[in-house]
Order: C-alpha cells, then sequence, then structure tokens
C-alpha cells in the first residue's frame, strides 16, 4: 500500500485546515477573552471563526464520525476515505509491524468479500488497485481509500460496502496471514533505502523516549511479521477497528441526504465495545538535555545539517488571536527560507538548500528546525550558514521589504486558493476533512483563510513578525543532527565545538533592499494573427501569428480561476548532438536559476513577489519548454517572462555553481538501490548503447560549461517553431494580447519542425545475454527485469492493444508473483512504443525481490508471456485490465492537466489528434484473440533481455 508519510513531522501542521500555509504553526496565545460560541457535528469547539458551512458533521450512535461534502471536481467522480486511529504507537511489543500488516489484510477476504477478491471487484466497477484503490499505514493512523470514477448508485453502494466489511467484517484467515507475510517483507525491503535508515536514526536521536522513534522501524519488526500468529492480528483488530475510533469522509458529486442515509444504514449495525480505548503514554522530550549532537553515516547520504529546538507543548484553538499568531511566525519563517535561498544560489555557496519550518513534535513538545543540505564534505560551512541566519533572525528580526515580500506572496495564495475554491479536488478535500478529525482543528474555506488574512494585514509589521518570530524560534539549546558520508571522529564534540564557534561570531543586522524593476517591458511591435482556426469537434482554438508561432486555447470550467499553460519551443533533446546530452540534463536541473542577462534568479524572486510566475525552462525529448498553471491576472505576466528567458537567458555563474554542488551527490545515488542503477544504466543497454538514453558519464556531467549549455540552446532559441497552449478558466482576448505582445514580437520562427531523421535512428540491443549490474545499497535487495523489442507507435490500434497487454501483465503478476508467491510487493509491467525513435519500442517487467527469488521470478514472468502466446487471454482478465483505463480516460477528458497534453503540439504535429478521438475506441476494440497475436508477435522467448540487478557482494565472479 501507500508508503507512509513523515512530513507531519519534520514539517508544520496548518490551524485552519485549508485556510493557512502549511509551514504555518505558531506560539500560542493567552485565548481566555475569546468565548466558545458552538461545536461542529464532531465535537470540535467554535470560537470566532466559521467553519465550512457545506461539509455535514455527524456521529452515529456508536461513535462513529462521518463528514459529507458535495463537490464536483473532477466532475461526477467521488472521494471515500475511513481513518481509524491507530498506527505504529500504538502497537504492543509483540505487534510490531502488524498495524500495517493488518492494513494488508484489509485485502483478504471478509465475511462477505472472499480472499482475492476485493480488488478484482473494484477493478471490474473501474477502480485500478494503486490508483484508485489504496490504504497507509502511520505512526498514528490507518487509513483506507476509494476514489470513484463515476458517482452511479452501484458504485457507491459497493465502496460503502467494501469500507464498512474493512471496519468489522475481516476474515483474518490463518492461511491467508502466512501468505501475506512474504509481500510485508518485500514491502519492508523496497523501502530499506538511505533515507528512511537517516530518518530512523534522527528520530532516535531526538525523541529516543518517545513511542515514534521506539516503534518507527523498530528492531524485531521482521521476526514478528515472520512469526505472528493470526489471532495476534485479530485481536489487534478487534482491539482498535471499533466505530469510536473511526471516521468515514465521502467528498463529491453526491446528495449529503442520500449518503448520510446510506451511512446510517450500513454502518449503525456496527458495535462499539463496551470497554472504552485505553491511551497509551506517548514520551517526551528532555527540554534540558541539549546541547547534543550526533552523526549518521552512509555512503549515499546527502550532507545534511539539521538544527532542532524543543519547546513544552501548548494547544492551539481555531480563533483569529491563534490564527493571527501563526501567520506572525510563518511569515518570520518564510523571510529566515528565503535570505537560506540567497545563499543557496549565490556562486561559491557552502550549501545547495536550506529551510528552517516551525512545527509541533506530534502533540508532545513544540519545535523549530532549520535544516540545510551542503555542499560535498562542507558539513560545517552548512552548520555555520545555519547557526548564524537563526541567530540574525533571533537577534535582529526582519526588514520591511523582506516582509513586504512575503506578506505579497501570502496574499497571492490566499487569494488564488479562493477565487479557485469553487473547484476544489475530491481528494484533497478528503484528505483534509480526515486531517482535522484527530486533533480539535476546524475544517474552513480558502474564502474564510483569505478574509482573515485581509483583517489582519494591516496590523502586520516587521516588529510584530520579528518578535514573534524570535519568541518561536529561541526554544531550547539545539540538537544538531549531521549526515554524511563518512564518520566525523569524535563526532559529538567535533560538531559542538563546531556550532560553539559558530554561535560565539557576532552577527550582522540584515541589509535592506527593495527597488527593483523587471527590465523586460516592450519586445518589440506586438504580432499579428496570420491564421485564426478551430478544431471544432475538440473545441481548440488555434491561432497563427505573423511570425508564425503558434498559440492554441481551449477554455475549460473543470478549474474556477485557474488556467493550464504550455510553452514548447524547438525540438530539445532531440535537436542536440549526441555528446551534448549532458547539457540537456544541466539546462533541465538548473535552468530557472541561471536567470536572464538583466535578472539573476533572486532578483526576478524579488520583483515578481506576490506573482503566480514560473521561471526557466526545461530541456524534454521534443523541445525545450514550460508546463505550469497561472491566474488570468499573472498570464500576461508570465508570458513576458517566459519571452524573455528564451530571448535573453542568462545562464549565469550561480547557475553553474549550484550544478557543481549537486552533482556529486546526484552521482553517488546512483548505486544505492536496485532502482537507482535501473534507471541509470538500464535504459542505455536495452537501446545498445545509444548515448541519447540513460545517464551521461560522470566525466560528461562534470563537464558541461556556461559556453557549452549557450552553444546547446542557441540556434532552436533564436529560430525554432514555438507553440504555446492554454487550458482552463481564461479570457481569450486576453491571452491572446499577452502572446501577441512577447513571443508573438519576436523575429520570425521557422514553420515547421525539423525532422532530425538520424538522431531518430535506435535499435534493441543485440545480445540478448543476460545483464548482471551492482548496486551499493541493502544486500537483500535485488531487480528482475525482462525486456523485449517491439516497434513505434505509428500502428496507433497497436499502441493500445500493447497497452493492454501490460496491463494484463501486471494484473498476472500481481496474483502469481505478489499473491501466490509472496515474493514481491509491487511488480509492474509496461509498453513504451517511441512517437521519437524509427521503430523503436519496448514490453518490460520489473519484479524488487530478494536476491535468491530472482530467478523464479523471471521464470514466472516467462510463464505468463507463454500463456498469454499459446491462449487468449481470459475475458475477465481483459475486462478489469480495460474497464479501470476507459474510467481513467473520461477521467482525464474532464481533466485539464490532460487537454494540455493534447493541446501542446496541436499545430505542429495536428496529425496526432486522431489519437485522441480514437482513443476509446481503440481500447474497446481489442480482444482477447489480439492480445494472444500481440504476444505471440512481440513476447517471444528468444527476444527477451533479462536484466538482473544484485548488491554488489553477490555479482558473480568475472
Amino acid at each position: 500500500m501507500a508508503a507512509p508519510s513523515f512530513r507531519r513531522v519534520l514539517a508544520a501542521l496548518p490551524l485552519l485546515a485549508l485556510s493557512m500555509p502549511l509551514h504555518a504553526q505558531d506560539t500560542p496565545v493567552a485565548t481566555e477573552g475569546v468565548q466558545q460560541q458552538d461545536v461542529t457535528g464532531w465535537g470540535h469547539p467554535v470560537y470566532d471563526i466559521a467553519p465550512d458551512a457545506a461539509v455535514r458533521f455527524g456521529m452515529l450512535e456508536n461513535g462513529l464520525r462521518y463528514a459529507i461534502l458535495a463537490n464536483d471536481t473532477p466532475k461526477d467522480t467521488a472521494s471515500v476515505r475511513l481513518g481509524f486511529d491507530v498506527g505504529w504507537i500504538d502497537e504492543r511489543d509483540d505487534e510490531l509491524g502488524l498495524a500495517h500488516m493488518l492494513e494488508h489484510m484489509a485485502f483478504n477476504g471478509s465475511r462477505n468479500v472472499p480472499e482475492g477478491e476485493m480488488v478484482k471487484l473494484l477493478e471490474r466497477l473501474g477502480l485500478a488497485f494503486g490508483a484508485d484503490t489504496n490504504a497507509s499505514t502511520g505512526f498514528e493512523d490507518t487509513i483506507y481509500k476509494l476514489d470513484l470514477p463515476r458517482t452511479d448508485e452501484k458504485l457507491v453502494d459497493t465502496a460503502l460496502m467494501l469500507m464498512r466489511e474493512t471496519a468489522s467484517e475481516l476474515t483474518i484467515a490463518d492461511d491467508a496471514v502466512d501468505r501475506e507475510r512474504g509481500i510485508i517483507q518485500s514491502e519492508t525491503r523496497a523501502r530499506n533505502t538511505f533515507p528512511i535508515r537517516r530518518f530512523k536514526h534522527y528520530f532516535q536521536f531526538v525523541a529516543p523516549q518517545t513511542r515514534y522513534a521506539q516503534r518507527f522501524r523498530a528492531d524485531g519488526t521482521d521476526a514478528i511479521i515472520d512469526t505472528a500468529p493470526g489471532q495476534t492480528l485479530r485481536d489487534l483488530y478487534r482491539r482498535f477497528y471499533r466505530p469510536d475510533n473511526a471516521v468515514l469522509v465521502v467528498v463529491g458529486a453526491l446528495d449529503p441526504d442520500t449518503v448520510e442515509e446510506k451511512i446510517r444504514s450500513r454502518f449503525s449495525s456496527w458495535s462499539a465495545p463496551s470497554q472504552p480505548r485505553t491511551e497509551i503514554a506517548k514520551g517526551t522530550l528532555d527540554l534540558q538535555r541539549g546541547p547534543d549532537a550526533a552523526n549518521f553515516v552512509d555512503p549515499d547520504v546527502q550532507y545534511v545539517v539539521v538544527i532542532d529546538r524543543f519547546a513544552p507543548y501548548a494547544i492551539r484553538r481555531p480563533n483569529v488571536a491563534d490564527s493571527e499568531q501563526s501567520r506572525l511566525v510563518a511569515l518570520g519563517t518564510a523571510i529566515l527560507n528565503r535570505r537560506l535561498q540567497r545563499i543557496a544560489n549565490a556562486e561559491d555557496a557552502p550549501i545547495i538548500s536550506g529551510r528552517a519550518s516551525s512545527s509541533d513534535f506530534f502533540d508532545i513538545q513544540r519545535s523549530a528546525q532549520v535544516q540545510m543540505q551542503a555542499r560535498e564534505g562542507e558539513w560545517e560551512r552548512a552548520l555555520e550558514v545555519g547557526e548564524t541566519e537563526w541567530r540574525r533572525a533571533v537577534e535582529h528580526g526582519f526588514t520591511e521589504a523582506e516582509l513586504a515580500e512575503q506578506i505579497a506572496n501570502f496574499e497571492q495564495r490566499a487569494r488564488d486558493a479562493a477565487s479557485q475554491q469553487d473547484t476544489r479536488r475530491n481528494r484533497a478535500l478528503a484528505d483534509g476533512l480526515l486531517g482535522t478529525a484527530r486533533r480539535e482543528r476546524l475544517f474552513v474555506t480558502p474564502q474564510t483563510g483569505y478574509e482573515l488574512f485581509l483583517a489582519h494585514k494591516p496590523q502586520i509589521t516587521a516588529a510584530a513578525v520579528s518578535q514573534a518570530f524570535a519568541e518561536h524560534f529561541a526554544l531550547s539549546d539545539p540538537l544538531i543532527h549531521v549526515s554524511t558520508k563518512e564518520a566525523i571522529p569524535e563526532a559529538r564534540e567535533t560538531i559542538l565545538t563546531a556550532w560553539r564557534a559558530a554561535a560565539a561570531r557576532p552577527v550582522e543586522p540584515p541589509e535592506d533592499a527593495s527597488g527593483l524593476a523587471f527590465a523586460y517591458a516592450d519586445f518589440g511591435e506586438p504580432g499579428t494573427i496570420a491564421e485564426d482556426g478551430r478544431i471544432e469537434d475538440l473545441g481548440i482554438r488555434t491561432i497563427r501569428f505573423s511570425n508564425n508561432v503558434r498559440l492554441n486555447l481551449k477554455p475549460t470550467d473543470f478549474e474556477t480561476g485557474r488556467l493550464r499553460f504550455s510553452i514548447r519551443v524547438g525540438s530539445g533533446l532531440l535537436a542536440l548532438p549526441d555528446e551534448a546530452m549532458a547539457e540537456g540534463i544541466f539546462l533541465s536541473s538548473v535552468g530557472a536559476l541561471g536567470g536572464l542577462g538583466q535578472h539573476s534568479y533572486d532578483e526576478l524572486r524579488q520583483i515578481f513577489a506576490g506573482r503566480r510566475v514560473r521561471y526557466g525552462f526545461a530541456a524534454r525529448g521534443t523541445s525545450f519548454g514550460l508546463r505550469n498553471s497561472s491566474t488570468m491576472a499573472d498570464i500576461a505576466l508570465q508570458m513576458r517572462v517566459s519571452a524573455a528567458y528564451f530571448s535573453d537567458p542568462g545562464l549565469r555563474a550561480e547557475m553553474l555553481t549550484r550544478w557543481q554542488a549537486i552533482l556529486p551527490p546526484y552521482i553517488a545515488q546512483l548505486d544505492a538501490t536496485p532502482q537507482a542503477v535501473a534507471g541509470a544504466e538500464v535504459a542505455r543497454i536495452v537501446a545498445n548503447g545509444n548515448p541519447r538514453f540513460g545517464i551521461p558519464s560522470e566525466e560528461e556531467l562534470g563537464s558541461v560549461t556556461l559556453d557549452s549549455a549557450r552553444a546547446a540552446i542557441a540556434e532552436q532559441f533564436a529560430s525554432a517553431p514555438i507553440e504555446i497552449a492554454v487550458v482552463g478558466d481564461f479570457d481569450s482576448d486576453a491571452v491572446i494580447a499577452a502572446v501577441a505582445e512577447t513571443f508573438g514580437a519576436l523575429p520570425d520562427r521557422a514553420a515547421t519542425l525539423e525532422s532530425w531523421e538520424e538522431a531518430r535512428v535506435a535499435r534493441f540491443a543485440e545480445s540478448r545475454e543476460e545483464r548482471v549490474l551492482t548496486h551499493a545499497g541493502s544486500p537483500d535487495q535485488a531487480l528482475a527485469m525482462t525486456y523485449w523489442p517491439t516497434s513505434d507507435d505509428d500502428d496507433a490500434q497497436e499502441e493500445a492493444t500493447m497497452q493492454l497487454l501490460a496491463i494484463a501483465m501486471r494484473l498476472e503478476m500481481l496474483q502469481r508473483i505478489r499473491e501466490e508467491l509472496g515474493a514481491s510487493y509491487s511488480p509492474g509491467a509496461s509498453s513504451r512504443m517511441s512517437d521519437i525513435y524509427r521503430d523503436f519500442g519496448t514490453f518490460s517487467t520489473s519484479v524488487i525481490v530478494a536476491p535468491g527469488e530472482a530467478d523464479t521470478v523471471f521464470e514466472v514472468v516467462e510463464e505468463i508471456a507463454r500463456d498469454f502466446r499459446t491462449q487468449p487471454i481470459d475475458q475477465d482478465l481483459l475486462d478489469r485490465a480495460r474497464t479501470p483505463l476507459l474510467e481513467r480516460v473520461a477521467l482525464n477528458r474532464r481533466e485539464n492537466s490532460w487537454w494540455l497534453s493534447v493541446l501542446d503540439e496541436a499545430q505542429l504535429r495536428g496529425e496526432r489528434l486522431d489519437r485522441v478521438r480514437s482513443y476509446e475506441d481503440r481500447v474497446r476494440a481489442v480482444t482477447p484473440d489480439m492480445l494472444q497475436e500481440a504476444a505471440r508477435r512481440y513476447l517471444r522467448p528468444e527476444e527477451a533481455l533479462r536484466i538482473r540487478v544484485l548488491h554488489e557482494s553477490l555479482a558473480p565472479t568475472p
């Protein structure tokens, strides 16, 4: 199921759900004068801030809390969440890891749904496992998730039935438990990565006496998962899966009265145990412990310095006074983050990135943190930066110019959220509502959040922000956690000595800087429209300006107050010579930081504070460009900024400095896991050594210069075709004018794309001899991959057939490798038929396994391929592959992001629009016989290339 999220531990939590910035946490203020006025349907107190009146909160007699919200984005869909207040910290010593295992058992049989049938049932109804059907377990929560592609009564009833089965009807049969053990261990192996190991070490350092540290990947967990009797899981289930410990949320295109009646009818019979739930002691942090330090060592880890300070926990109430205090601290935190960003973006910067946050350590302590990623080996300089900038902020506060920039940014985000509140997405709303259940937070509308900001804005001063920030960040002595590739000698004393030296140095007040103006106001005579047409059946307006710049427009009502845009210039990596692939990665990685000829990246950030503007560009396979979202208020400015990036790119020295800083940790991680090795090396192996595939060598990446990068883009930026697409809620005339005044005013562009035929040559690996690659991560991880050559995507029907074949392959792999063998958590299959390289495509499978199980997995994959070749695929399997795909296509047609991918080349590659028109028909046309014929044609055993990735200690002797 989904990987657990640790964001709430290291980042901040909102005081008011969906109204405050994520990092807005605070020092509480006195609230004695604020009287409670009401309570929500969940019993949460209401003071002087109104909760979202559209949400129907309720509670059944058995204690089950529920929330229902009518919402229609995406159109005609819904999201259902069932959350339980149980996680890792609730496990007893003999139950370590079993909360997660219990989550898995929800998919393995209940009183009314036989084992193995739940996922198949949902697939037949159009829900894809993983994408629409999932669950997660964390420190304190277990959450079950269904995202419904339709809201017909049958599907809604089925979703609620399955949630009711999960609530109290799971069978948790002993044989099913035994079969699930291997899957859990496979998932654990797949996640045994250095970030997880680092997180565990960090947690045990800062909070050793808490259950959060004691229960996260605790020693002995694997042994318990391997041996725990089914009865132990059944006892855990009965103890915590109880109605007074659960919350059900339904959001979507549904009538709340109807949904409420369905909930009452189905869940009222769920009996609550007579005994109350026993609360556990979570532990505390020792506030007198610091200063203290620890060193985490791993050959793949980035050099990271984390400085934490803690204070006693205090309850924050959902009222105006506390929300305003939160906002002041959040503004100060944002200013400190901007200071750290400027340092990171400077030439010869000692840090790659830096970030401060103010949060709660769950509900145990308040915390304030500064985290820096250092350049390779420079942890001491990074520590100095973190300590110095924290102290500069606490001792000297912030300037009016710094505050003005962040007030503008905060107001823009709040304003945009309010303007777009009528098309908030079901998933986010459902997750947000569930997130308010544990503690007494209010669910408020973005409009309410915006009004609270506007009411507070006149009282926000640099002095007030400085004081609030200093009070929150001046907490206990620091706990300093440093991650390095090699052990620091006498780590604790060495780190503390470095910190004391930095703390002893005086800091100067910040410099005040303001008054910059954007230098690119005039691009020349606005372009005139040479052609203005329509593609009626797709609702697309196509415009060509006199300089051959093209613009495609599609207004929709899918996202109120929001538009999405794409800018495509030239042919991207296809236009670069083989030896310039490193320059392409360089431009994609740090392109924005190059700034403009007249402005650095940091100057742009200052100039456009409070405006929704995206900087830079990326080098993609067939274009240089930018994709993002904006609003009508900012789209004209976005076009000015982007036109400047493509006509006068800065490619400044700080861009190269950042590249040289991020390259060593990036290279170091290329062998950190089997997946990383595969990502770096397999594509080039499969493509017979073609340098356009995979990752260039370390030497090539390190030899990039600003001059070589400029040479790589010069011709394309000067004259190659430009195509711009805009989708969403916008004024067509205003968008046309914005493009005409910027891109339309540039010198003439080529009318058509070059073919680049020589660059389009690729062929599958000539040798089918198995390849063995090695990684330096966990020894118990291996990767078994099988590739077959196919063709390009010229035959649209064949492409759809092969896509369905890949989905069917994955479903069979899930059944045989995951469910029957318990050998892998999430086996995958894919078909990639190239639209770039002639006659080139691949069909592949990929399975993370224990090293000793790789041969078995290869055999099962070949067995499935042989079955697909020798007989028509079962009709039920085809339906379970096809139905979710068709539902996904139907949903895509109600999404601006999907339409943007349709529009972005609607003129320069307009012939591909027929694929959009015919896609569903092609998918529906696929028969079992067609899948068998495709398997016969492509999945031949003599064509298969096996690639095995093992730990370096297990590599065969040459």
